[in-house]
């Protein structure tokens, strides 16, 4: 897993720590300091994914998907000894989206419901192509290392690349392509802890 992915993943599965302040003396009052205002730069608006590199005779109609929030992952279901994961993108209600593809005024959402004929169209504009398999959807890591490199941890699904196979109690991670935009705040992978 790249290094970025790793920062990612720590700070997913990371459990935030209280702190308190220790006692002690009072302290002494001190004038009051006059503010120094410092101007923040505006951000520059994430672009949209671009959906000319969709695979010919797909299309993501309007409206387009923002830039994604992060990627859910779950369980799919069981096959003996196998557990077959699934994932998702997830977008920001980004101008209203979430009404326009039929969600309501949702905060976040899918791309688009479920059975709806754009969603895989527009699941594959949101997560990009993975490098690691050259399909359209998230890359695949196990304990930090790709899917597919070890098998009998975790193996590639043979048909869809929003899933994979676990064989092994680990971190299964699920990571858009690096090339997709990400909302401001959000992340472009999910995690999933199988313990």
């Amino acid at each position: 897993m790249r290094a970025g992915h790793k920062a990612v993943v720590a700070g997913l599965l990371l459990t935030p720590l209280a702190l308190g302040s220790c006692g002690g003396d009072t302290p002494t009052p001190t004038a009051p300091r006059t503010p120094v205002v410092v101007a923040s730069p505006t951000p520059a608006p994430s672009p949209t994914p671009a959906k000319s590199a969709l695979p010919p005779g797909m299309v993501c109609g309007e409206p387009t998907p923002p830039p994604m929030l992060r990627m859910n992952v779950k369980i799919h279901g069981l096959e003996g000894s196998r557990i077959v994961f699934d994932s998702k993108p997830v977008v920001p209600n980004t101008n209203g989206y979430c009404d326009k593809a039929g969600f309501g005024d949702w905060k976040f959402c899918d791309t688009r419901p479920e059975g709806h004929p754009d969603r895989v169209a527009c699941d594959y504009l949101v997560a990009g192509v993975s490098p690691a398999t050259k399909r359209w959807g998230p890359t695949w890591y196990f304990n930090d290392t790709p899917c597919g490199s070890n098998p009998t941890d975790c193996a590639h699904h043979p048909s869809e690349q929003f899933m994979t196979i676990g064989k092994s109690k680990g971190t299964y991670v699920a990571c858009a392509a690096e090339t997709t935009p990400v909302a401001a705040g959000g992340s472009r992978c999910g995690v999933y802890e199988l313990k």
